[in-house]
């Protein structure tokens, strides 16, 4: 290989990494833990014993989520681990009692309470839309969907948590 291909090569992909990493903004999870609507406090970490995936929402996002919770929770239920993580960052202190409350009576899964915002900000949620974030064992993301399910996209992410069960 001559220098200009071998130095293309190279850019070429330092330039595809640097996609990847950007597109969630960042290409690990790390460890973290969060308070759930029933004040519980969940720790999320990584090696993990089973592939991870997180549903990401806000007030608006929400609506998006049972579009993809409901058929990745029923294929593998008890395969996997599966978080969904309330996006709260415009949430006034005064209103997190009431905010909570109302979490507590639309779901009876865990959702983690993300007050701040911070951890939907670090794996790049966008605001008023759904977030699905398909995590391996070793914490490396595999893949980010945002906005509404489709078929398309589901079995994408059957076949990447397919792969990691095996």
């Amino acid at each position: 290989m001559g220098s200009k291909t071998f130095t293309f090569f190279m850019a070429a992909c330092v330039l595809f990494w640097a996609a990847a990493v950007t597109v969630s903004g960042q290409s690990r999870v790390s460890n973290f833990a969060l308070q759930d609507q029933n004040d519980r406090k969940v720790e999320v970490n990584f090696p993990s014993d089973r592939p991870v995936v997180f549903v990401f929402g806000d007030r608006d996002g929400a609506k998006q989520i049972d579009g993809w919770a409901t058929p990745i929770y029923k294929k593998f239920d008890g395969k996997i681990y599966m978080f969904g993580v309330a996006s709260l960052g415009g949430v006034p202190s005064y209103a997190r009692g009431l905010v909570r409350r109302l979490i507590k009576r639309q779901t009876q899964f865990p959702v983690l309470l993300d007050w701040g915002g911070k951890i939907a900000k670090t794996y790049g949620y966008e605001k008023d839309k759904a977030m699905v974030l398909v995590v391996a064992k070793n914490g490396t993301i595999l893949s980010t969907k945002y906005g509404a399910a489709s078929n398309a996209e589901l079995d994408q992410i059957y076949k990447q948590i397919e792969n990691q069960l095996r």
